[in-house]
């Protein structure tokens, strides 16, 4: 599915909420899955295209052997989310080195089960899993 301005995000929550329903994915799983993916996606359309440029993702999603993919692709600018440090949880915001960013890319780290990135041919891809047949409704 592609994506060309952000309200267009909730095709992609009604498409999962489909695939849920016909396999009995339990919410809390597609919970999970459509927050990890509104993280990213918000992400791409702050950040990775400039005013000239006009944003397109494009969003695959499949469930195979109890494992939800979804791949996300965008031509914008380079951003590996996999190198961006951990948030300092444990120290209070105003005496933070960074007080600001980067707790999203903490919840998709801790709410899927594999996050990958890479780049190609100008292209950004990013790839997350979440098992789903761990817990049911």
């Amino acid at each position: 599915m592609v994506i060309r301005t952000r309200d267009e995000f909730i095709k992609l929550v009604s498409a999962i909420d489909n695939m849920a329903e016909e396999r009995s994915i339990a919410p809390s799983v597609v919970f999970k899955i459509t927050l990890a993916l509104d993280e990213l996606i918000s992400n791409i359309f702050n950040y990775a295209f400039n005013e000239t440029q006009t944003p397109e993702v494009d969003v695959v999603v499949c469930i195979d052997r109890g494992v939800f993919y979804a791949k996300i692709i965008d031509e914008g600018m380079p951003f590996d989310i996999s190198k961006i440090q951990e948030p300092e949880l444990n120290t209070p915001i105003e005496d933070r080195q960074k007080p600001i960013g980067g707790m999203g890319v903490h919840l998709v780290r801790k709410l899927m089960d594999s996050f990958t990135y890479y780049r190609s041919a100008g292209k950004n891809y990013a790839l997350i899993c979440a098992r789903i047949n761990s817990e049911t409704h």
